[in-house]
């Protein structure tokens, strides 16, 4: 079977070695825990080298990297860590932009037809309005930049109008 190998000018290493010092500015370069064997600094540095280097696969890749490093744990925990690191790595990783104009618009999210809607009970579910008639649910709220970007969403029961959340999610723009 053939193996799948690197070919690109910059060295592993030396690409892990500087998105470990990137990450040390953002994460914690100490191990929580006795047990674990990476620092989360240096487990997003390693998750992240696969999209340098355009690997398909993250499953070979870690393969790839533990041949190099026998001490990494293995893939599956490695994957439960960096879900949990996911939130904060976006939260460094996309640029805070101002929002002077959005576009707040709303779409029915119903839980199911009007016919049934008094036989059914579904948590937080009310009766509303939307643009095909009477809808039983929820509607999601939704604004967006006129590039087209989600900026933030909510969803609430179908009952509220547009301009009564667009008052509650207007204060948790930046």
């Amino acid at each position: 079977m053939a193996r799948y190998r690197l070919h690109h000018s910059l060295g592993r290493r030396a690409v892990i070695r500087q998105l470990h010092r990137w990450a040390k500015r953002h994460f914690s370069d100490l191990k929580r825990c006795s047990h674990q064997k990476l620092s989360d600094a240096l487990l997003v540095a390693l998750l992240l080298s696969r999209l340098v280097f355009k690997h398909p696969f993250p499953s070979i890749w870690w393969n790839l990297l533990r041949e190099d490093r026998h001490d990494l744990p293995s893939y599956t925990q490695a994957y439960t860590r960096g879900q949990r690191l996911l939130e904060r790595l976006e939260a460094v990783a996309t640029p805070s932009q101002s929002c002077t104009e959005v576009i707040v618009d709303s779409m029915p999210l119903p839980v199911c037809r009007p016919k049934r809607g008094k036989r059914c009970s579904f948590p937080g579910a009310r009766w509303g309005y939307g643009t095909q008639g009477d809808v039983y649910g929820y509607k999601l709220h939704a604004w967006v930049t006129a590039s087209g970007a989600i900026v933030q969403y909510l969803v609430r029961p179908a009952n509220l109008h547009d301009t009564t959340v667009s008052y509650e999610g207007s204060g948790n723009l930046t």
